[in-house]
């Protein structure tokens, strides 16, 4: 069993495929995938759908499913979901294909069964999954515990005390790494395009931040980390 940790497909469909077939990704393993699935990319819907269908796979909510949700539940946000550059366009084009028994079925496994946060130990080493920044008050958090979405979407878009920058300042504790995606590691002022970007603070904390740039296509990488093995695959 090995445990997987990917993000921000951006609707790259076969590219998420041929990365289940370079990791050999099987039933006994798991893989847990930090968020931002859809847009920008054509197919983030077939994304969700092959992913509702494995057991082991366990989605996050991202920014960009946030925005989905906030424009299905009817809210009025100052993110401009329906633009050319969100994808958002694409996206709802293919959700409203669906047949009405299954973009239900999408719709409550993005409200009810992703998670905001995850606690994981893995071979005496704590970490921290989240799709932009942390969450110091809870250890675990699904989206079926928050009634309002606004709620959240600070700490999805990588904002105020959920900011990466925050990490330095959290008090020392026991070594404990965030794993996260959303800020492509090419726009970290150290980080490299196309390599996941990973740095340990003076507090004792760590951050390794995976996405690297799958949504600018051909000319993006997708990465996946695998926790137990500490190995990082390309495509």
């Amino acid at each position: 069993m090995s445990i997987y940790v990917m993000s921000d497909m951006h609707g790259l469909y076969d590219r998420y495929l041929k990365m289940l077939e370079l990791i050999r990704f099987s039933e006994e393993d798991e893989l847990y995938i930090l968020g931002d699935m859809i847009d920008r990319g054509p197919d983030g819907i077939p994304i969700l759908l092959d992913m509702m269908d494995r057991q082991n796979v366990i989605p996050f909510l991202g920014n960009h499913e946030w925005m989905m949700l906030a424009y299905l539940e009817g809210m009025k946000t100052q993110y401009g979901w329906l633009t050319q550059y969100s994808g958002g366009m694409s996206t709802l084009a293919a959700f409203n294909e669906l047949d009405e028994d299954v973009r239900r079925a999408v719709y409550e496994y993005l409200r009810y069964e992703t998670c905001l946060v995850k606690m994981l130990r893995i071979n005496g080493q704590d970490y921290m999954l989240s799709h932009a920044g942390f969450i110091i008050e809870r250890e675990d958090w699904y989206t079926g515990e928050v009634d309002d979405l606004n709620k959240v979407s600070d700490l999805l878009f990588g904002l105020g005390p959920y900011s990466i920058r925050a990490i330095p300042s959290l008090d020392e504790q026991e070594p404990l790494i965030h794993v996260v995606g959303h800020l492509e590691t090419g726009r970290i002022a150290d980080g490299t395009p196309g390599k996941i970007y990973t740095r340990t603070f003076g507090n004792g904390r760590s951050l390794i931040d995976i996405d690297t740039g799958c949504e600018y296509g051909e000319s993006g990488v997708l990465s996946c980390l695998c926790l137990d093995q500490k190995r990082v695959f390309y495509l």
